[in-house]
């Protein structure tokens, strides 16, 4: 550091700053301190040495380390921080600091040098001068240096001249004398009235100090400067330009940011660091600044050119050529019309005349080109080559020089640019050149074909025809591919080099998953990139390789080594699941090893996959083959209650034991895999069901949706098919989370919007459904109904839509919207069914939905359904409540069935639905099917073929094969070689089935019977309902064998298939087969219609056969038909047209001729076409009773004329207009009437041919009550009893005592409701295993079962709650519940024994057993009271008055009155009419004490004792102020005077009062008036002395509030 000393001054300034002070130990003082003021200190004016030092290279120092450090400088002297202050100058990198005297400014300059900080720092100190300048700021404007140094005068001399302006409101003056510089900085200055301070400054310093008012330097305001939008946009993108500009603004501090047509020009920070320059710079930055930019900018230029729009593209090409290597930008404006072109001047200049000329140039050539025009041809360039090539271009341009003619490959036009006649002439010339070529079919393989189709056709043509020579070409018309050439010969020779060049091969593929790799794909698609002279094409079992000759061979044979050596093979094996499992572990140490490495093993529930390459699956499958064989499996059915229960809680124990003992696999099925019986024995009751004339049954269900078993079920939900709230939760729930996977990738696919329905498979979860629809059901809206009801019945028809289009023949249908979509339930419900009727009546017969179930689990909403079904459809016949109890269940019609002659028309009426059974007396389960041959699951399908047994051959034999996959057709080809004989029956594997055997019969064309067609088909019925029983298979599959392409008449198929079936049920001595189906395809409507219309119902009458059926009576074979005519039997509506229209004119005028002569309502004319002998034509009437005649008549004219069978049709229906029931009444009796009279007659066969099928139940049920009587109605019970003595019988509704008179005294048993059978799948290594398996598992669950006693003669008093609530015991505590009676030895009239029997786990016995004894306890108790009931009658009547009459209360009321009056009860309740009392007992002592008194001193005065009533109080004053009382408690009870309070309550008093003597009231009275001259007064006031109902009383202690009644 350099310290100098400068002369020495006259002063220094005293400047009023803000010291910064320190301590004397340089410790810092307090706030309060460090805030004070340092008053400076006055000097004399002789006092010249210097008080200010300046710190110089300060280095951005702060200002409390330069206190810190002059503090530190000053130690060891004894000036203290508020001894001096500093001044920042950052502009100059400096700080002032100023003493309060000279000494210690001396001392830090002296001391300084040897500071460590400010060595090390290189600051410099130094003294400030003395100045003799001062700077004045804030002067007026406009004030000049004259005035100034005018003003200045006054105070001192001023040098001349030495006023300069820094800004226009300041200056810098000199004085002469420095020491005049302190004088005047004491003065307050002011000029113009304008106030203005005075600083001093220093020219070492180049500014003024200011003490702690020093300003701070600030950076002036950026400034924008518009420019123009082209030099702009070439700044931006020229580089050189740009660098240019910025390097002249460079050294002005700024920085520049530049916009659309503008520059923000903005002051950078290097600004504020030059010294005692900055201020200057700051006041003159933006002069300089915006000199130097605009001179900058006056070196660019910009020229704009104007452009027509027709020349517009032209031209912007030509320029952009123009000025490649030129330092300009070019920017075209399209919606102004202009190009703008930028640069530097002088690289402007250079070219601006070369743009202008391009411009004229191109838009006067345009101008001139506005007169031609141009024409075009589409062509191919081979095409092209073949007409213009050869010369003909050549001669068109020597005849026109001036036209142009261009080809297009591109677009492949050719396009002439000429005047007008040249250009069409010189397009008619090739024009006619291309008609004149000649076009050839290619005669090729079609996979060539298929080659060149998806080349470049015009590629092949250049390499195969043109670059060798030949003048023929290639070209694609649809399918084909042509030649084409000039003359035949060309062609010839072209189609010898096609046929030379291309070629393909092929070869087939056994595995086609094979094709479907990922590394077949990636082979075949390096082929198509590597080889483009070859196409490979792939079928299912097919690779053809086409192209190019030279390259086919390589590419097939690497394809057909590829396909060799990954070739699979699947092998399927198909078992019972539990089967299955047990060789997965149990057996795995036989197989594992075994298979290890080479085939993949997979099981799925009922099916082992085994897959790997071939040789090794046929190694492998041997072996699980042998495992499948050496298993032995069985079903256990256990029907015991809890069992279930008990099993899945000791499973594991179970299932243990089993594998260690046995080595036994045990299963629990669920209900999905029971037995196919024991799953329709618990079908879901209907409430309702309706059935259509077409065969649609519409039902009320109460269920749960989830589990409900159908083709598909319905659920509604929102647009985003997010299932997260009532039925669609429930659904997903059930469903597992698949369903809601599917739902989210629909929305991914599509928006869904009300009123749609997505299908959705139900997959491998609980629901008992195949499919789920989702609806999105409409949000109810009030404001719009009309719009809400549209958008319900378009989801129902969509949902009812997607079912049909998916055959399925059962749908489940909630009451979509109902629930929080805020449908009115009523509205919704009917909506719905209007819904269902409309799609119904819309499609009519073409519909595969036969069952329509209507579901909900809420009381009301079922309630609903069935109302509104009863409302669209009406009550009819074929219209019942399920719930009612009179509909005959579906147990008790098999039942009935059972018992009679089976045959296949007792069945037909049952097969109105997707699958309906019926079971023979022996046992067989015949069942009726819709659905896919191929679907189903029985044990054994029976496939019909031709003898050449050809598979694909047939619609059932393709549809299995198609399923089964090719091996069915190797497995029956191991079984016979060639053909086979018709009748002949093969037996196979069932290969990918379902099924585990199939039966393959060999069947005839139907020959009109020559052949004795239908023995064959008996004969094949027995041969594969034998062979079944033979192998213990329990179910059987048929098609309608031959009514296919066979041609066989459907009716004699269906009835030879039934009889064959029943004739099998009654004779087979095995009964291994439990079910013989037959599946009917949903399309295969003919032989539907002849099962279903074919449903006939016969009774037997003496030797006379009755039948009753639905069908067309004109097809009838009878000897007799009759016709239902008017009297002069000429009717021509109804059954009467029918017949007369099929039986012809002839009978017509027969009719004419015998209607006009006398005639008794009946005659007989011939047959016509008819296939009977007579007609009989009855004149129809409406009375019953003459129809019943005609009848009877009819039948004697067939018995004298020796006829032997009659057709009725329902005589007196149509116009007649008698009801169904009433004609089938009268026709029966009548027909019974002849029969009876007639025993020994020839007639055999009466039938009642109805065509109308809802009529048909009518007739039935007449038919059956002449049968059997009238119908009974089934009483309210449990279960039906069947007999008396020792009878098994289930608890009933009613009464056990009157069971006992019902049985006469006799013994009987009534059983508790039936258990769910629970079934168990076992598997073994032997069946000696299996069998101890069975019995460890039914002992067990037998040791379980514990039976429980409870004999009590209380038992036969349980009222019917009690008998429901064990009904209800049994299925939610898992246990059954036998009552058993026995019945008194010596008499009836005793009672018996009665016996519960509770069976079950102990557990739960015990806990039914408890509940058992408290209800017996309380029925004790109720027996008792009920005696009790009855004494208390015979001795006690409690009576309420009604009317003016008294009655009596019933026998439990009397009961509770006189026990509360004897035991003194507070209070009591009865109910009265269906009205409750509550009578609370007012007990008041002194009350009561004052109340006697006065009575006894009113006796006296009245000098009687008739002076008390029981009144009721609850009355207004009208007949004075006192307190009222009423004779009838009605009166009282009225709500204008006993007024509910919050809850709804009334209360009213029963009084005792005085009343004593009384007259009539008066309004207004206070006391009674006087009743004699002695002023006695009256005791009260009545409303009518002679009748009196209103009592009045004016003492308070006249009455005594006796009781209080509490009523509603």
């Amino acid at each position: 550091m350099t310290v100098s000393l400068p002369p020495s001054e006259a002063s220094v300034l005293q400047e009023s700053t803000t010291s910064v002070s320190t301590t004397t130990d340089g410790e810092p003082q307090s706030e309060e301190e460090k805030e004070e003021e340092v008053k400076p200190v006055e000097e004399t004016e002789e006092d010249t040495t210097p008080r200010s030092a300046v710190i110089e290279n300060i280095q951005n120092s702060g200002q409390e380390f330069l206190t810190m450090l002059v503090e530190n400088v000053l130690k060891g002297s004894s000036a203290e921080s508020k001894d001096f202050n500093i001044e920042m100058i950052p502009e100059s990198n400096c700080a002032v600091v100023t003493f309060s005297n000279s000494k210690y400014a001396d001392h830090f300059f002296v001391s300084s040098p040897r500071n460590g900080v400010i060595k090390k720092k290189d600051m410099k100190v130094r003294l400030l001068e003395m100045t003799s300048k001062v700077k004045a700021e804030d002067l007026p404007p406009n004030t000049s240096s004259d005035l100034i140094m005018l003003y200045f005068d006054k105070f001192a001399e001023v040098v001349d001249d030495e006023v300069t302006f820094e800004t226009d409101q300041s200056a810098i003056i000199t004085f002469s004398n420095p020491e005049d510089v302190q004088r005047i900085l004491k003065e307050q200055h002011q000029i113009k009235k304008q106030p203005f301070r005075v600083l001093p400054y220093y020219e070492s310093l180049q500014t003024a100090l200011y003490g702690k008012d020093r300003p701070r330097l600030k950076l002036p305001e950026a400034f924008i400067e518009n420019i123009d939008r082209t030099i702009c946009h070439h700044l931006k993108e020229n580089r050189k330009s740009l660098d240019s500009l910025k390097q002249a603004m460079s050294s002005h501090f700024c920085e520049m940011d530049f916009q659309s047509s503008a520059v923000k020009i903005s002051p950078s920070r290097s600004l504020l660091n030059n010294g005692a320059q900055t201020r200057k710079l700051i006041h003159t930055w933006r002069e300089n600044v915006l000199s130097v930019f605009l001179a900058s900018m006056s070196k660019l230029k910009c020229t704009e050119l104007n452009i027509q729009k027709d020349a517009w593209t032209e031209i912007q090409s030509e320029i952009q050529k123009a000025i490649v290597g030129e330092a300009v930008t070019l920017v075209p404006y399209v919606d102004e019309g202009t190009i703008a072109v930028a640069g530097l001047k002088e690289d402007l200049d250079s070219i601006e005349g070369i743009l202008t000329g391009i411009v004229e140039k191109i838009t006067q050539r345009i101008q001139r080109e506005k007169g031609s025009e141009t024409g075009e041809i589409s062509m191919t360039p081979s095409i092209y080559s073949l007409v213009l090539r050869d010369g003909l271009e050549q001669q068109i341009c020597d005849k026109f020089p001036e036209i142009n003619i261009t080809y297009h490959v591109h677009s492949q036009k050719l396009t002439f640019y000429g005047l007008k006649h040249e250009v069409l002439e010189t397009k008619n010339e090739i024009l006619q050149a291309v008609l004149n070529l000649i076009r050839k079919p290619i005669e090729l393989h079609q996979s060539v074909l298929d080659f060149l189709h998806k080349k470049d056709l015009e590629e092949i043509t250049r390499n195969l025809f043109f670059n060798k020579g030949f003048n023929v070409a290639l070209e694609a018309d649809g399918r084909r591919v042509l030649l084409v050439g000039k003359t035949h010969n060309a062609l010839n020779v072209g189609e010898k080099q096609l046929q030379t060049s291309l070629g393909h091969l092929s070869f087939n593929v056994e595995d086609p998953s094979v094709l479907g790799r990922s590394d077949w794909h990636d082979l075949v698609s390096r082929i198509k990139d590597n080889v483009t002279n070859v196409t490979v094409q792939t079928t299912v079992n097919q690779v053809v390789v086409s192209g190019f000759e030279d390259y086919i061979n390589d590419v097939e044979q690497e394809l057909y080594n590829f396909v060799q050596e990954n070739s699979q093979f699947e092998k399927t094996l198909k078992s019972h699941k539990t089967v299955v499992k047990f060789i997965k572990d149990h057996k795995k140490q036989d197989w594992f090893e075994e298979v290890k490495g080479k085939v993949n093993v997979d099981f799925k529930d009922e099916h082992i996959v085994v897959s790997g390459s071939r040789l090794h699956v046929s190694e492998c499958v041997p072996l699980f083959e042998d495992l499948l064989r050496s298993a032995h499996h069985c079903t256990l059915k256990i029907v015991k209650p809890g069992a279930k229960k008990f099993f899945k809680e000791k499973e594991l124990m179970c299932g243990a034991f089993a594998k260690t003992n046995m080595n036994c696999l045990v299963q629990l099925l669920d209900e999905r895999d029971h037995p196919h019986d024991t799953v329709q024995s618990r079908a879901i009751k209907a409430i309702y069901e309706h059935k259509s004339r077409e065969g649609m049954e519409i039902t009320v269900n109460k269920a749960d949706m989830c589990s409900f078993v159908v083709d598909a079920v319905v659920g509604a939900c929102k647009e985003t098919l997010i299932l997260d709230g009532g039925l669609a939760k429930a659904l997903s729930d059930a469903a597992g989370p698949e369903l809601q996977d599917a739902c989210n990738k629909i929305v991914r696919q599509r928006k869904l919007a009300t009123g749609d329905a997505v299908l959705l498979d139900a997959g491998g979860g609980r629901l008992r459904c195949k499919h789920v629809i989702l609806a999105i059901g409409p949000h109810y809206n009030s404001s719009n109904p009309q719009e809400s009801v549209k958008l319900l019945k378009k989801v129902v028809k969509k949902s009812l839509n997607l079912a049909d289009q998916e055959s399925f023949q059962s749908l489940a249908i909630p009451a979509i919207s109902s629930g929080v979509f805020g449908f009115p339930l009523d509205l919704c419900a009917d909506t719905i069914v209007r819904a269902i009727k409309e799609f119904c009546d819309f499609v009519e017969e073409d519909n595969t939905l036969r069952k329509i179930y209507l579901v909900d689990n809420n009381e009301k909403t079922v309630q609903a359904l069935e109302a509104a079904v009863k409302k669209v459809y009406g009550v009819s016949a074929l219209s019942h409540s399920m719930a009612s109890g009179s509909s005959t269940n579906s147990q008790q019609q098999n039942q009935k069935q059972a018992s009679s002659s089976p045959s296949q028309h007792s069945i037909a009426t049952h097969f109105q639905g997707t699958s309906q059974s019926f079971q023979t007396k022996e046992g067989l389960t015949i069942t009726l099917m819709k659905g896919n041959i191929e679907d189903t699951t029985m044990d054994i399908v029976v496939n019909t073929l031709s003898s050449d047994l050809n598979l694909t051959v047939g619609a059932i034999s393709n549809a299995l094969l198609k399923a089964a996959g090719p091996q069915l057709q190797v497995l029956l080809n191991q079984q016979v070689r060639g053909s086979a004989n018709n009748g002949a029956v093969f037996e196979t594997a069932g290969a990918n089935l379902k099924n585990k055997l199939v039966f393959h019969a060999v069947v005839p064309h139907w020959n009109q019977g020559q052949a004795n067609e239908q023995k064959v088909l008996e004969d094949v019925m027995d041969k594969c309902l034998g062979l079944a029983e033979q192998r213990q298979q329990s179910s059987i599959v048929f098609s309608a064998i031959g009514t296919g392409n066979l041609g066989f008449p459907k009716p004699m198929v269906v009835c030879t298939m039934l009889d064959s079936a029943f004739k099998f049920s009654s004779k087979r001595a095995s009964k291994h087969v439990k079910e013989v189906v037959f599946v009917l395809h949903p399309k295969d409507t003919q032989t539907i219609q002849v099962i279903t219309k074919s449903g006939i119902h016969e009774t037997t009458v003496g030797k006379v056969t009755l039948q009753v059926l639905n069908g067309d009576i004109t097809a009838e074979k009878t000897d007799v038909i009759v016709n239902s005519s008017n009297k002069d039997f000429t009717a021509k509506s109804g059954v009467s047209k029918a017949i007369l229209d099929k039986a012809g004119p002839n009978v017509e005028t027969e009719c004419q001729q015998l209607g006009a002569q006398t005639n008794s309502g009946l005659i007989m004319t011939q047959a016509g076409n008819l296939q009977c002998k007579k007609i009989i034509h009855i004149a129809a009437h409406s009375d019953a009773v003459r129809i019943q005649k005609h009848v009877r008549k009819a039948l004697e004219m067939c018995v004298k004329e020796k006829f032997t069978s009659i057709a009725f049709p329902a005589i007196g229906t149509g116009q007649a207009g008698l009801s169904p029931g009433q004609v089938a009444d009268s026709m029966m009796d009548g027909m019974l009437d002849m029969i009876r009279k007639n025993p020994q007659s020839t007639l055999k066969l009466i039938r009642l041919v109805v065509f109308q099928a809802q009529m048909l139940p009518e007739f039935l049920k007449s038919m059956q009550y002449r049968e059997t009587g009238p119908p009974k109605q089934e009483p309210s019970t449990w279960s039906k009893i069947k007999t008396y003595a020792a009878s098994v019988k289930s608890f009933f509704t009613g009464s056990w005592e009157k069971e006992i008179k019902q049985h006469g005294g006799k013994d009987f048993v009534i059983e508790g409701v039936q258990v769910d059978p629970v079934f168990f799948s076992i598997c073994g290594p032997s069946q000696a295993e299996v069998d101890k398996t069975k019995r460890f598992l039914e002992d067990t669950i037998n040791d379980e079962q514990v039976f429980q006693s409870i004999t009590d003669t209380a038992i036969l008093n349980f009222s019917d709650k009690d008998q429901q609530r064990i009904q209800d015991l049994q299925s939610t505590i898992d246990v059954t519940i036998r009552l058993e009676y026995k019945a008194h030895k010596d008499s009836a009239e005793i009672p018996g024994e009665a016996t519960l029997i509770v069976q079950g786990l102990s557990r739960d016995v015990l806990k039914a057993t408890q509940e058992i004894q408290d209800m017996l306890k309380a029925a004790k108790e109720d027996e008792i009271q009920k005696r009790e009931m009855e004494l208390t009658s015979e001795l006690v009547d409690w009576q309420y008055e009604q009317g003016g009459q008294y009655k009596s209360f019933d026998q439990r009321t009397n009961f509770e009155l006189e026990k509360a009056l004897s035991t003194a009860a507070a209070d009591v309740r009865i109910t009265v009419q269906g009205q409750t009392y509550q009578i609370e007992r007012v007990q008041n002592p002194g009350m009561w004490k004052n109340y006697q008194n006065n009575k006894s001193v009113m006796e006296k005065k009245n000098g009687h004792q008739n002076n008390e009533k029981k009144l009721f109080h609850g009355t207004t004053a009208a007949y004075g102020n006192g307190t009222y009382f009423a004779l009838n408690a009605s009166y009282s009870a009225n709500g204008t005077y006993s007024v509910p309070n919050a809850q709804g309550q009334k209360h009213m008093y029963l009084c005792r009062v005085l009343t004593g003597d009384y007259t009539k009231g008066v309004g207004g009275m206070i006391v009674p008036p006087a009743k004699n001259t002695n002023c006695d007064l009256y005791d009260t006031v009545v409303d009518n002395p002679n009748a009196p109902t209103i009592f009045v009383v004016f003492r308070d202690d006249n009455a005594y509030p006796e009781y209080l009644i509490t009523f509603t």
